[in-house]
């Protein structure tokens, strides 16, 4: 009978283990296929454009997602993306450089930044939420400096092949969002350091008393947050061909729920790449079936306040059970 218990209680915790693993991909299962009987939502050129729309914010939720594995948050991902945006423009376009000198620039920009955010926490003592609102102030300030304020048009169509180009039916972007995730998955579920996210997050004086460098894995997670912001800012400057301050202005809160659906715990220590994958398809389905119903933009962002708020809820009482 003891026995029996035994094996009862593991297969009910091994149960709630894989509903809280995978609920999202559940509930985005369901959600497409609801979606699915809207007739315009179900065609090859709108399911590629809700997955082309998806996939820079998701390579971008991607960087947040190491902050928030070791318990932390970059607020400053916003001014960021404007950073890339227009100062990539202006490299290639008033300096004339290569696009692939303005690459490298601007990488080596954004890895100072993450630096400095991750220098902050670490050796400042400062939260997380107010140093990278400082960055986020100070970044949004060196932008309208740099630029007036107007965007740098005149990249090339070569570089808007980026967000326009195809293999196939396939967008490249959906491409580079998938090999993104994969080569991270396979960082954080097969390499020593990338498994210390996970301990961090989990326990930082635990991970520290078993001889893990607990100040350089957290410098090193806003450091990987602020490349992959690059490379998903670079895609959507490739949209408009054009650099603009405003790029990601908008685009933080989206951010921080994706990381929570995608099943990433905002006190650290849990979560999965291909879950910020999904998060990030659920909240673009979200807001495509929306557009084509004819819902006001508004409503929008209070779908998606509502999306967040119940997230956080179960993740919440999800611990304390």
């Amino acid at each position: 009978m003891n026995d029996y218990k035994v094996k009862s209680k593991r297969y009910t915790k091994g149960m709630k283990t894989l509903l809280n693993d995978w609920m999202i991909a559940f509930l985005f299962i369901a959600l497409f296929a609801l979606c699915c009987l809207n007739s315009d939502f179900r065609t090859t050129t709108n399911i590629m454009n809700v997955l082309r729309q998806a996939s820079f914010v998701a390579i971008i939720a991607m960087g947040e997602f190491f902050v928030i594995l070791i318990g932390e948050m970059d607020m400053s991902i916003s001014s960021t993306i404007g950073m890339v945006s227009i100062f990539f423009a202006g490299f290639t376009v008033n300096m004339g450089l290569p696009i692939w000198l303005s690459f490298l620039l601007v990488v080596l920009i954004a890895i100072v930044v993450g630096v400095v955010n991750g220098c902050l926490v670490v050796y400042g003592k400062m939260p997380s939420f107010i140093a990278t609102l400082v960055i986020m102030n100070m970044l949004k300030g060196i932008n309208y400096i740099y630029s007036d304020g107007l965007p740098i048009s005149g990249l090339s169509d070569e570089f808007g092949q980026m967000a326009l180009g195809k293999l196939g039916i396939v967008p490249y972007a959906v491409i580079l969002m998938i090999v993104v995730a994969v080569i991270l998955n396979v960082f954080t579920a097969h390499t020593a350091i990338g498994r210390s996210f996970f301990a961090v997050g989990g326990n930082k004086e635990a991970s520290r008393l078993s001889g893990l460098n607990v100040n350089f894995i957290a410098i090193l997670a806003f450091v990987m947050c602020a490349i992959l912001t690059t490379i998903g800012a670079l895609g959507l400057t490739s949209k408009t061909l054009s650099g603009n301050v405003t790029l990601g202005d908008n685009l933080l809160f989206d951010v921080m729920t994706i990381c929570v659906l995608g099943g990433t715990s905002l006190t650290g220590g849990r979560g999965r790449v291909f879950g910020i994958v999904i998060g990030a398809l659920f909240l673009q389905v979200i807001s495509n079936i929306m557009v084509l119903m004819g819902i006001n933009t508004y409503w929008q962002w209070v779908v998606k306040g509502i999306i967040l708020v119940v997230v956080v809820l179960i993740d919440s009482f999800s611990k304390k059970e």
